[in-house]
């Protein structure tokens, strides 16, 4: 043997050695995910899959961070969150367990002052096991005062009724659309015992666009070949704090606020975050507008 193949030789080991004990440093430096050992985990079920797709926030990025925050499909989020005895997603438990931590400002901004009104609730109904509980401490955990007061209700002597909303009105402004269904009867009249419909969780509030014609333009809205941009509202709050968005740069009511791309690239609306460093730039075209054909629960 020569005098290299004995250095090689001798050599190899070392570099094993040090490639194994190295493996969790390499992880971190070459972004390579962690494999899961699913029976080791005891579960028996392979863990739900991570990507780091070019629409992830630089934020993201930031140690610690709850894993949630690099998980951009669709069922492997939703797999990772408590959900309720009906089978809805609960936010609140997410956010007590620290399985989220959303942030209550955009980037750049100062995190705002809490306004300390943290009291909760009991609306007596026609009869005791009527009652319902109002968490208004969750409320403020996500909400902005102004979310819902004055315009959705009064600060004071709000008669709130289940006809409201299941109309969408009154509470239904958010639950059904964002939050909870009212279905979930339990959530709120305590004494009423939560059943599980079978159907399986979902995501709420995700936002296909309207195109609307451009008033200095003769072209109908209709006739633009480009696919309508998708909202996946999830994605954004695992991350964010309602509060963060709303009811500013964007209201709550859905199609209240018309965007549009000028306004975007000057930095309104989206723009104020999907500038290329706190998330994905605009031209990345395809990250929102997805043909119809493309669209599925496996896509943000």
């Amino acid at each position: 043997m020569s005098r290299i193949d004995r250095g090689l030789a001798l050599a190899a080991p070392v570099v094993l050695a040090v490639a194994i004990s190295c493996s969790s440093a390499a992880s971190v430096f070459l972004d390579i995910p962690e494999q899961q050992d699913s029976e080791a985990s005891g579960s028996g079920q392979s863990q739900p899959s991570t990507m780091t797709p070019s629409f992830q926030l630089a934020q993201d990025t930031a140690a610690p961070r709850p894993p949630i925050e690099l998980v951009m499909q669709r069922d492997s989020a939703l797999a990772l969150l408590p959900r309720d005895g009906a089978g809805n997603v609960d936010w609140m438990a997410a956010l007590s367990e620290g399985t989220i931590e959303p942030r209550s400002e955009r980037p750049g901004q100062d995190a705002p002052a809490s306004d300390g009104f943290d009291y909760d609730f009991v609306m007596q109904g026609a009869n005791p096991m009527l009652d319902a509980s109002f968490p208004h401490s969750a409320h403020t955990d996500w909400l902005a005062c102004q979310s819902c007061h004055p315009g959705i209700f009064p600060y004071r002597n709000t008669e709130v009724t289940m006809a409201e909303i299941n109309r969408g009105e009154s509470c239904g402004q958010c639950h059904g659309k964002v939050a909870f269904p009212a279905t979930a009867c339990g959530r709120c009249h305590e004494k009423i015992p939560l059943s599980n419909s079978g159907k399986p969780a979902r995501f709420l509030g995700d936002i296909s666009f309207t195109r609307r014609a451009d008033s200095t333009s003769t072209a109908s809205a209709t006739s633009n070949p480009y696919p309508t941009a998708q909202f996946p509202h999830w994605v954004h709050r695992i991350r964010y704090r309602c509060s963060a968005c709303h009811p500013e740069p964007f209201e709550e009511r859905s199609g209240s606020t018309e965007i549009n791309m000028s306004g975007m690239q000057g930095g309104q609306w989206c723009g104020a975050c999907h500038n290329g460093s706190d998330a994905f730039g605009l031209f990345q075209c395809a990250s929102c507008h997805i043909p119809v054909e493309a669209r599925s629960d496996s896509l943000p």
